[in-house]
Protein backbone atom coordinates (compact mmCIF):
# COMPACT_ATOMS: atom_id res chain seq x y z
CA UNK A 1 0.00 0.00 0.00
CA UNK A 2 1.46 3.24 -0.96
CA UNK A 3 2.67 5.45 1.94
CA UNK A 4 -0.03 8.13 1.20
CA UNK A 5 -3.22 7.00 3.50
CA UNK A 6 -6.69 8.75 2.46
CA UNK A 7 -9.28 8.02 4.21
CA UNK A 8 -10.85 5.22 1.55
CA UNK A 9 -7.67 4.21 1.66
CA UNK A 10 -7.09 3.57 5.18
CA UNK A 11 -10.63 1.82 4.96
CA UNK A 12 -9.68 -0.55 2.21
CA UNK A 13 -6.79 -0.92 4.67
CA UNK A 14 -8.98 -2.03 7.85
CA UNK A 15 -11.60 -3.76 6.36
CA UNK A 16 -10.61 -4.49 2.71
CA UNK A 17 -9.91 -8.18 3.77
CA UNK A 18 -13.39 -9.11 5.48
CA UNK A 19 -14.70 -11.96 4.44
CA UNK A 20 -18.82 -11.18 4.06
CA UNK A 21 -19.56 -13.49 1.41
CA UNK A 22 -20.45 -11.05 -1.06
CA UNK A 23 -18.04 -8.09 -3.08
CA UNK A 24 -20.64 -5.82 -3.14
CA UNK A 25 -21.17 -5.87 0.18
CA UNK A 26 -17.17 -5.39 0.82
CA UNK A 27 -17.10 -2.62 -1.42
CA UNK A 28 -19.95 -0.94 0.52
CA UNK A 29 -18.13 -1.51 3.93
CA UNK A 30 -15.51 0.04 2.85
CA UNK A 31 -17.15 3.36 1.23
CA UNK A 32 -18.99 3.55 4.53
CA UNK A 33 -15.64 3.21 6.68
CA UNK A 34 -14.64 6.10 4.66
CA UNK A 35 -17.17 8.37 4.93
CA UNK A 36 -17.42 8.07 8.40
CA UNK A 37 -13.40 8.40 9.19
CA UNK A 38 -13.82 11.84 8.27
CA UNK A 39 -17.63 12.30 9.41
CA UNK A 40 -18.15 10.29 12.22
CA UNK A 41 -21.34 10.34 14.18
CA UNK A 42 -23.37 8.16 16.24
CA UNK A 43 -26.44 7.96 14.23
CA UNK A 44 -26.50 6.66 10.83
CA UNK A 45 -28.55 9.86 9.44
CA UNK A 46 -25.85 12.33 10.58
CA UNK A 47 -22.54 10.48 8.95
CA UNK A 48 -24.25 9.98 5.62
CA UNK A 49 -25.49 13.11 3.32
CA UNK A 50 -27.73 11.60 0.50
CA UNK A 51 -30.50 9.08 0.47
CA UNK A 52 -28.21 6.53 -1.38
CA UNK A 53 -26.12 6.05 1.24
CA UNK A 54 -28.28 6.16 4.00
CA UNK A 55 -30.27 3.54 2.34
CA UNK A 56 -27.20 1.64 1.44
CA UNK A 57 -25.87 1.63 5.08
CA UNK A 58 -29.10 0.91 6.59
CA UNK A 59 -29.20 -2.16 4.02
CA UNK A 60 -25.72 -3.59 5.24
CA UNK A 61 -26.21 -3.01 8.92
CA UNK A 62 -29.63 -4.68 9.05
CA UNK A 63 -28.27 -7.81 6.40
CA UNK A 64 -28.90 -10.80 8.75
CA UNK A 65 -26.13 -12.51 6.29
CA UNK A 66 -23.10 -9.77 7.63
CA UNK A 67 -21.47 -11.97 10.37
CA UNK A 68 -20.22 -9.05 12.76
CA UNK A 69 -17.08 -11.52 13.75
CA UNK A 70 -16.14 -10.99 10.17
CA UNK A 71 -16.18 -7.27 10.49
CA UNK A 72 -14.19 -6.79 13.71
CA UNK A 73 -11.71 -9.72 12.72
CA UNK A 74 -10.29 -7.50 9.20
CA UNK A 75 -10.04 -4.86 11.77
CA UNK A 76 -8.18 -6.65 14.08
CA UNK A 77 -5.93 -7.96 11.55
CA UNK A 78 -4.83 -4.78 10.05
CA UNK A 79 -3.90 -3.95 13.25
CA UNK A 80 -1.49 -6.74 13.90
CA UNK A 81 -0.01 -5.62 10.72
CA UNK A 82 0.82 -2.53 11.81
CA UNK A 83 2.53 -3.97 14.89
CA UNK A 84 4.50 -6.39 12.46
CA UNK A 85 8.47 -6.51 13.19
CA UNK A 86 8.83 -5.19 16.83
CA UNK A 87 9.24 -7.29 19.77
CA UNK A 88 6.06 -6.83 21.49
CA UNK A 89 3.14 -4.57 21.66
CA UNK A 90 1.06 -3.21 24.83
CA UNK A 91 -2.44 -4.29 24.38
CA UNK A 92 -4.33 -2.99 27.27
CA UNK A 93 -8.09 -4.81 28.03
CA UNK A 94 -10.30 -3.42 29.60
CA UNK A 95 -14.61 -3.49 29.35
CA UNK A 96 -17.17 -0.31 29.41
CA UNK A 97 -21.15 -0.36 28.79
CA UNK A 98 -23.03 1.10 26.04
CA UNK A 99 -25.73 3.14 27.21
CA UNK A 100 -28.61 3.00 24.49
CA UNK A 101 -31.93 3.81 24.26
CA UNK A 102 -34.21 1.08 24.30
CA UNK A 103 -37.80 2.07 25.61
CA UNK A 104 -39.75 -0.52 23.98
CA UNK A 105 -37.37 -3.11 25.36
CA UNK A 106 -37.68 -4.95 22.17
CA UNK A 107 -33.94 -4.71 20.61
CA UNK A 108 -32.40 -7.45 22.09
CA UNK A 109 -30.43 -4.89 24.98
CA UNK A 110 -29.41 -6.01 28.57
CA UNK A 111 -29.36 -4.00 31.49
CA UNK A 112 -26.18 -1.37 32.73
CA UNK A 113 -25.39 0.71 35.13
CA UNK A 114 -26.67 0.30 38.59
CA UNK A 115 -30.04 -1.20 39.48
CA UNK A 116 -32.15 1.67 40.19
CA UNK A 117 -31.21 3.19 36.66
CA UNK A 118 -33.18 0.87 34.96
CA UNK A 119 -30.78 1.49 31.87
CA UNK A 120 -30.33 -0.29 28.89
CA UNK A 121 -27.56 -1.47 26.36
CA UNK A 122 -24.72 -3.55 25.90
CA UNK A 123 -21.26 -4.74 27.52
CA UNK A 124 -18.12 -4.60 25.80
CA UNK A 125 -14.59 -6.02 26.61
CA UNK A 126 -11.87 -4.18 23.80
CA UNK A 127 -8.47 -5.18 23.31
CA UNK A 128 -6.55 -1.83 21.83
CA UNK A 129 -3.25 -2.40 20.62
CA UNK A 130 -0.55 0.46 21.34
CA UNK A 131 3.20 0.37 20.26
CA UNK A 132 6.55 1.16 22.30
CA UNK A 133 6.44 4.97 22.19
CA UNK A 134 2.49 4.74 23.21
CA UNK A 135 0.82 5.35 19.78
CA UNK A 136 -2.33 3.50 19.26
CA UNK A 137 -2.57 1.12 16.13
CA UNK A 138 -5.76 -0.57 16.42
CA UNK A 139 -8.27 -3.04 18.30
CA UNK A 140 -7.15 -6.05 17.98
CA UNK A 141 -9.92 -7.87 20.22
CA UNK A 142 -13.26 -6.99 21.25
CA UNK A 143 -16.60 -9.15 22.76
CA UNK A 144 -19.80 -7.77 22.93
CA UNK A 145 -22.74 -9.13 25.35
CA UNK A 146 -26.14 -8.37 27.05
CA UNK A 147 -26.40 -8.54 30.92
CA UNK A 148 -29.77 -10.56 31.38
CA UNK A 149 -30.00 -10.09 34.95
CA UNK A 150 -27.54 -9.31 37.80
CA UNK A 151 -26.67 -12.58 39.77
CA UNK A 152 -26.04 -11.86 42.86
CA UNK A 153 -23.35 -13.51 44.66
CA UNK A 154 -23.73 -15.80 47.65
CA UNK A 155 -21.13 -15.08 50.18
CA UNK A 156 -17.55 -13.69 49.43
CA UNK A 157 -17.11 -16.06 46.30
CA UNK A 158 -19.05 -16.52 43.18
CA UNK A 159 -19.04 -20.60 42.42
CA UNK A 160 -20.77 -20.25 39.20
CA UNK A 161 -18.20 -22.21 36.50
CA UNK A 162 -16.02 -19.37 34.61
CA UNK A 163 -18.11 -20.42 31.36
CA UNK A 164 -21.04 -18.55 33.16
CA UNK A 165 -19.04 -15.70 34.28
CA UNK A 166 -18.50 -12.70 32.64
CA UNK A 167 -14.75 -13.47 33.80
CA UNK A 168 -15.21 -15.74 30.52
CA UNK A 169 -14.52 -12.13 28.31
CA UNK A 170 -11.58 -11.54 29.69
CA UNK A 171 -10.40 -15.13 28.61
CA UNK A 172 -11.92 -14.98 24.71
CA UNK A 173 -10.32 -11.28 23.83
CA UNK A 174 -7.23 -12.25 25.26
CA UNK A 175 -7.07 -15.62 22.84
CA UNK A 176 -8.57 -13.56 19.78
CA UNK A 177 -5.77 -10.69 20.09
CA UNK A 178 -2.88 -13.90 20.17
CA UNK A 179 -4.70 -15.64 17.34
CA UNK A 180 -4.60 -12.12 15.29
CA UNK A 181 -0.95 -11.81 16.09
CA UNK A 182 0.11 -15.08 15.27
CA UNK A 183 -0.97 -15.07 11.76
CA UNK A 184 -0.42 -11.88 10.81
CA UNK A 185 2.34 -10.95 12.94
CA UNK A 186 4.19 -13.83 14.30
CA UNK A 187 7.22 -12.50 15.49
CA UNK A 188 5.58 -9.71 17.68
CA UNK A 189 3.80 -10.90 21.31
CA UNK A 190 0.95 -9.22 22.91
CA UNK A 191 1.90 -8.02 26.14
CA UNK A 192 -1.57 -7.65 27.65
CA UNK A 193 -2.37 -5.06 30.35
CA UNK A 194 -5.07 -5.72 32.63
CA UNK A 195 -6.58 -3.38 35.56
CA UNK A 196 -7.85 -4.78 38.70
CA UNK A 197 -10.79 -6.35 36.77
CA UNK A 198 -8.98 -8.42 35.67
CA UNK A 199 -7.41 -9.95 39.05
CA UNK A 200 -9.24 -13.58 38.49
CA UNK A 201 -7.85 -16.74 39.29
CA UNK A 202 -9.00 -18.47 35.41
CA UNK A 203 -7.44 -15.08 33.70
CA UNK A 204 -4.02 -15.30 35.79
CA UNK A 205 -3.51 -18.28 35.33
CA UNK A 206 -4.28 -17.95 31.28
CA UNK A 207 -2.04 -15.01 31.23
CA UNK A 208 1.13 -16.75 32.93
CA UNK A 209 1.37 -19.89 30.58
CA UNK A 210 4.71 -20.57 29.33
CA UNK A 211 5.95 -17.86 26.66
CA UNK A 212 2.93 -15.05 27.30
CA UNK A 213 3.54 -11.49 28.08
CA UNK A 214 1.02 -10.33 31.09
CA UNK A 215 0.63 -7.43 33.45
CA UNK A 216 -2.49 -7.20 35.95
CA UNK A 217 -2.99 -4.77 38.67
CA UNK A 218 -3.57 -6.53 41.77
CA UNK A 219 -6.89 -6.15 43.55
CA UNK A 220 -6.74 -8.26 46.70
CA UNK A 221 -3.64 -9.58 49.44
CA UNK A 222 -3.17 -12.87 48.16
CA UNK A 223 -1.62 -15.32 49.97
CA UNK A 224 1.86 -16.33 48.91
CA UNK A 225 3.51 -20.29 48.13
CA UNK A 226 6.51 -20.37 50.87
CA UNK A 227 8.21 -22.80 52.44
CA UNK A 228 7.19 -21.77 55.75
CA UNK A 229 4.30 -22.09 58.17
CA UNK A 230 3.85 -19.14 58.67
CA UNK A 231 1.79 -17.23 56.40
CA UNK A 232 3.17 -14.22 53.92
CA UNK A 233 0.75 -11.91 51.80
CA UNK A 234 1.38 -9.92 48.64
CA UNK A 235 1.37 -6.19 50.02
CA UNK A 236 3.31 -6.88 53.13
CA UNK A 237 6.20 -8.99 51.02
CA UNK A 238 6.28 -6.37 48.59
CA UNK A 239 6.73 -3.71 51.31
CA UNK A 240 9.93 -4.97 52.79
CA UNK A 241 11.94 -4.79 49.63
CA UNK A 242 14.39 -2.61 48.64
CA UNK A 243 14.01 0.13 46.52
CA UNK A 244 15.34 -0.63 42.85
CA UNK A 245 14.98 2.74 42.59
CA UNK A 246 13.13 5.83 41.40
CA UNK A 247 11.13 7.02 37.99
CA UNK A 248 9.12 10.26 36.99
CA UNK A 249 5.52 9.28 35.48
CA UNK A 250 2.98 12.34 34.33
CA UNK A 251 -0.26 11.96 36.04
CA UNK A 252 -3.11 12.95 34.52
CA UNK A 253 -6.08 15.20 36.18
CA UNK A 254 -9.01 13.81 37.03
CA UNK A 255 -12.10 14.79 38.31
CA UNK A 256 -13.68 14.12 41.79
CA UNK A 257 -15.56 10.75 41.42
CA UNK A 258 -17.04 8.92 44.10
CA UNK A 259 -15.59 5.36 44.87
CA UNK A 260 -17.70 3.34 46.66
CA UNK A 261 -18.26 4.48 50.35
CA UNK A 262 -15.03 7.01 50.23
CA UNK A 263 -15.90 10.42 49.45
CA UNK A 264 -15.20 12.01 45.80
CA UNK A 265 -11.58 13.07 45.39
CA UNK A 266 -9.95 14.87 42.52
CA UNK A 267 -6.75 14.30 41.09
CA UNK A 268 -4.57 17.15 39.74
CA UNK A 269 -2.10 16.91 37.05
CA UNK A 270 1.62 16.31 37.68
CA UNK A 271 4.75 14.44 37.35
CA UNK A 272 5.03 12.28 39.71
CA UNK A 273 8.11 10.42 41.69
CA UNK A 274 7.29 7.01 41.95
CA UNK A 275 9.70 4.42 44.42
CA UNK A 276 9.53 0.79 42.47
CA UNK A 277 10.08 -2.31 44.53
CA UNK A 278 10.16 -6.18 42.73
CA UNK A 279 10.58 -9.58 43.79
CA UNK A 280 10.02 -13.04 42.58
CA UNK A 281 6.91 -14.98 43.90
CA UNK A 282 3.92 -17.78 43.50
CA UNK A 283 0.50 -17.03 44.82
CA UNK A 284 -1.82 -19.36 46.19
CA UNK A 285 -4.99 -19.01 44.16
CA UNK A 286 -8.72 -20.11 45.42
CA UNK A 287 -10.47 -21.71 42.97
CA UNK A 288 -12.71 -23.75 44.93
CA UNK A 289 -12.81 -21.98 48.58
CA UNK A 290 -14.69 -25.38 49.72
CA UNK A 291 -11.75 -28.07 48.44
CA UNK A 292 -9.40 -26.53 46.07
CA UNK A 293 -6.74 -23.97 45.93
CA UNK A 294 -3.66 -24.10 43.21
CA UNK A 295 0.00 -22.80 43.09
CA UNK A 296 0.20 -19.90 40.23
CA UNK A 297 3.49 -20.55 38.03
CA UNK A 298 6.22 -18.06 39.52
CA UNK A 299 5.74 -14.58 38.10
CA UNK A 300 7.04 -10.76 38.98
CA UNK A 301 5.31 -8.41 41.11
CA UNK A 302 6.18 -4.97 41.22
CA UNK A 303 4.99 -1.92 43.68
CA UNK A 304 5.18 1.26 42.40
CA UNK A 305 4.15 3.91 45.45
CA UNK A 306 4.59 7.86 44.42
CA UNK A 307 6.61 9.45 47.32
CA UNK A 308 4.75 12.27 49.84
CA UNK A 309 6.41 14.91 48.26
CA UNK A 310 5.98 14.65 44.93
CA UNK A 311 1.51 13.93 45.85
CA UNK A 312 1.55 17.77 46.97
CA UNK A 313 -1.27 17.18 49.15
CA UNK A 314 -3.20 14.92 46.55
CA UNK A 315 -3.46 10.95 47.05
CA UNK A 316 -0.09 8.96 46.29
CA UNK A 317 -0.40 6.72 43.67
CA UNK A 318 0.40 3.06 44.51
CA UNK A 319 -0.11 0.41 42.01
CA UNK A 320 1.17 -3.45 42.78
CA UNK A 321 1.65 -4.96 39.48
CA UNK A 322 1.40 -9.09 38.95
CA UNK A 323 3.48 -9.63 35.70
CA UNK A 324 4.96 -12.57 33.70
CA UNK A 325 7.68 -9.71 32.65
CA UNK A 326 11.56 -11.02 34.43
CA UNK A 327 12.08 -7.88 36.49
CA UNK A 328 16.12 -7.62 37.79
CA UNK A 329 17.06 -4.23 37.20
CA UNK A 330 15.83 -1.13 37.56
CA UNK A 331 15.09 -0.65 33.86
CA UNK A 332 12.98 -4.15 33.77
CA UNK A 333 10.50 -1.95 36.55
CA UNK A 334 10.40 0.99 34.62
CA UNK A 335 9.52 -0.66 31.29
CA UNK A 336 6.77 -2.91 33.44
CA UNK A 337 5.73 0.60 34.38
CA UNK A 338 5.31 2.05 31.33
CA UNK A 339 3.23 -0.41 29.88
CA UNK A 340 0.80 -0.53 32.58
CA UNK A 341 0.60 2.99 32.22
CA UNK A 342 -0.03 2.57 28.68
CA UNK A 343 -4.25 1.00 29.72
CA UNK A 344 -4.85 4.62 29.71
CA UNK A 345 -5.04 4.64 26.42
CA UNK A 346 -7.92 2.53 26.76
CA UNK A 347 -9.69 4.67 28.36
CA UNK A 348 -9.60 7.09 26.13
CA UNK A 349 -10.67 4.91 22.87
CA UNK A 350 -13.82 4.75 24.93
CA UNK A 351 -14.50 8.41 25.73
CA UNK A 352 -13.78 8.78 22.08
CA UNK A 353 -16.24 5.98 20.97
CA UNK A 354 -18.55 6.60 23.35
CA UNK A 355 -19.84 10.02 24.09
CA UNK A 356 -16.54 11.99 22.42
CA UNK A 357 -16.25 12.61 18.41
CA UNK A 358 -17.95 8.83 17.30
CA UNK A 359 -21.29 8.92 19.90
CA UNK A 360 -21.97 5.77 19.81
CA UNK A 361 -24.60 5.44 22.27
CA UNK A 362 -26.59 7.88 20.09
CA UNK A 363 -27.39 5.19 17.77
CA UNK A 364 -31.60 4.87 17.08
CA UNK A 365 -30.76 1.26 15.22
CA UNK A 366 -33.12 -1.29 16.23
CA UNK A 367 -31.90 -4.42 16.66
CA UNK A 368 -28.85 -5.67 18.68
CA UNK A 369 -26.94 -6.74 15.74
CA UNK A 370 -27.53 -3.69 13.56
CA UNK A 371 -26.13 -1.66 16.65
CA UNK A 372 -23.14 -4.11 16.57
CA UNK A 373 -21.91 -3.86 13.32
CA UNK A 374 -22.00 -0.23 13.31
CA UNK A 375 -20.59 -0.48 16.53
CA UNK A 376 -17.82 -2.25 14.92
CA UNK A 377 -17.01 -0.04 12.49
CA UNK A 378 -17.08 2.99 14.66
CA UNK A 379 -14.71 1.81 17.39
CA UNK A 380 -11.76 1.86 14.45
CA UNK A 381 -12.83 5.24 13.57
CA UNK A 382 -12.21 5.94 16.82
CA UNK A 383 -9.01 4.30 17.13
CA UNK A 384 -7.99 5.98 14.05
CA UNK A 385 -8.48 9.60 15.51
CA UNK A 386 -6.79 8.96 18.42
CA UNK A 387 -3.63 7.40 16.55
CA UNK A 388 -3.16 10.71 15.13
CA UNK A 389 -3.41 12.70 18.59
CA UNK A 390 -0.73 10.37 19.63
CA UNK A 391 1.53 10.39 16.48
CA UNK A 392 1.63 14.16 16.95
CA UNK A 393 2.58 13.95 20.64
CA UNK A 394 4.94 10.98 20.68
CA UNK A 395 6.29 11.19 16.90
CA UNK A 396 5.83 14.73 16.07
CA UNK A 397 8.43 14.74 13.27
CA UNK A 398 6.85 12.37 11.11
CA UNK A 399 6.27 12.98 7.83
CA UNK A 400 1.96 13.54 7.55
CA UNK A 401 1.80 11.65 4.29
CA UNK A 402 2.68 8.66 6.05
CA UNK A 403 -0.81 9.37 7.83
CA UNK A 404 -2.84 11.49 5.61
CA UNK A 405 -3.52 11.71 1.88
CA UNK A 406 -1.65 14.92 0.05
CA UNK A 407 -5.75 16.11 -0.66
CA UNK A 408 -6.11 16.02 3.06
CA UNK A 409 -3.10 17.91 3.89
CA UNK A 410 -3.43 20.45 1.50
CA UNK A 411 -7.00 21.17 2.76
CA UNK A 412 -5.58 21.41 6.56
CA UNK A 413 -2.97 23.65 5.17
CA UNK A 414 -5.59 26.33 3.28
CA UNK A 415 -8.00 25.56 5.99
CA UNK A 416 -5.63 26.81 8.75
CA UNK A 417 -4.52 29.55 6.57
CA UNK A 418 -1.02 28.79 7.44
CA UNK A 419 1.51 31.23 6.53
CA UNK A 420 5.08 28.86 6.87
CA UNK A 421 3.34 25.75 4.66
CA UNK A 422 1.64 25.73 1.78
CA UNK A 423 -0.13 23.13 -0.95
CA UNK A 424 2.19 20.69 -2.33
CA UNK A 425 4.09 20.80 0.70
CA UNK A 426 4.76 17.53 3.31
CA UNK A 427 4.49 19.12 6.75
CA UNK A 428 5.42 16.87 9.77
CA UNK A 429 2.58 14.91 11.30
CA UNK A 430 2.97 17.24 14.00
CA UNK A 431 2.14 20.84 13.12
CA UNK A 432 -0.56 19.21 10.62
CA UNK A 433 -2.31 17.94 14.09
CA UNK A 434 -1.95 21.28 15.14
CA UNK A 435 -3.32 22.87 12.19
CA UNK A 436 -6.14 20.51 11.80
CA UNK A 437 -6.97 20.90 15.45
CA UNK A 438 -7.71 24.27 15.25
CA UNK A 439 -10.01 24.57 12.30
CA UNK A 440 -11.77 22.50 14.62
CA UNK A 441 -11.61 24.64 17.52
CA UNK A 442 -8.41 23.64 19.60
CA UNK A 443 -7.25 27.69 21.12
CA UNK A 444 -3.57 26.46 21.96
CA UNK A 445 -2.32 24.64 25.06
CA UNK A 446 -3.68 27.21 27.14
CA UNK A 447 -7.01 24.96 26.69
CA UNK A 448 -5.97 22.34 28.92
CA UNK A 449 -3.28 20.23 26.35
CA UNK A 450 -2.32 19.22 23.51
CA UNK A 451 -4.98 18.76 20.72
CA UNK A 452 -7.69 15.66 21.79
CA UNK A 453 -9.82 13.52 19.44
CA UNK A 454 -13.14 15.38 19.90
CA UNK A 455 -11.36 18.93 17.82
CA UNK A 456 -9.65 16.16 15.30
CA UNK A 457 -13.20 15.01 14.25
CA UNK A 458 -14.42 18.71 14.00
CA UNK A 459 -11.48 19.13 11.73
CA UNK A 460 -11.41 16.58 9.91
CA UNK A 461 -15.51 17.00 9.02
CA UNK A 462 -14.71 21.17 8.11
CA UNK A 463 -12.18 20.20 5.45
CA UNK A 464 -13.87 17.13 4.04
CA UNK A 465 -15.56 18.62 1.10
CA UNK A 466 -12.25 20.47 0.76
CA UNK A 467 -10.29 17.84 0.48
CA UNK A 468 -12.31 15.83 -2.03
CA UNK A 469 -12.31 18.93 -4.43
CA UNK A 470 -8.54 18.92 -4.28
CA UNK A 471 -8.94 15.53 -5.27
CA UNK A 472 -10.90 15.68 -8.26
CA UNK A 473 -9.41 19.01 -9.21
CA UNK A 474 -12.49 21.04 -8.99
CA UNK A 475 -10.53 23.19 -6.76
CA UNK A 476 -6.93 24.13 -7.60
CA UNK A 477 -4.32 24.87 -4.49
CA UNK A 478 -3.78 28.33 -3.65
CA UNK A 479 -0.15 29.21 -4.98
CA UNK A 480 2.93 27.42 -2.63
CA UNK A 481 3.77 30.07 -0.13
CA UNK A 482 7.07 27.99 1.15
CA UNK A 483 8.99 25.45 0.48
CA UNK A 484 9.23 24.04 3.59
Amino acid sequence: MDNAQSEREWAGEEFGLAKLGDKRRLERLVRMAATMANQPAGQVTAVFDSAAEREGAFRLLENDAVPVEQIALASHQACARRAAGEEFAFVPIDGTSLKLTDRKREKGLGVVGPRSAGASGLHVMNALAVSRAGVPLGLCGQAYWAREKRVKRQGKHDRRPVEEKETRHWLAVMQQARKVFASEAPRTRPWFQLDRGGDAWPVLLDGLKPGELFTVRAARDRRLTTAEQQRRYLWETLESQPVLGTMPLKVRARPARTSGRNPPRARSAREATIELRACRLSLELCVDRRSKWVTSPPLYALLACETSESAAGDEPIEWLLLTSRPIATIEDAQLVLFGYAQRWRIEEFHKCWKSGACKIEETQLRERDHIERWATVLAAVAVRILRLTYLARHEPGLPAIEELHPCEIDAIVMGAKSKIHGPGTVPPIGEVVDMLGRIGGYTGRSSGGPPGPLVLARGLLKIEVLADLLEIGVVAPTKKRSDQ
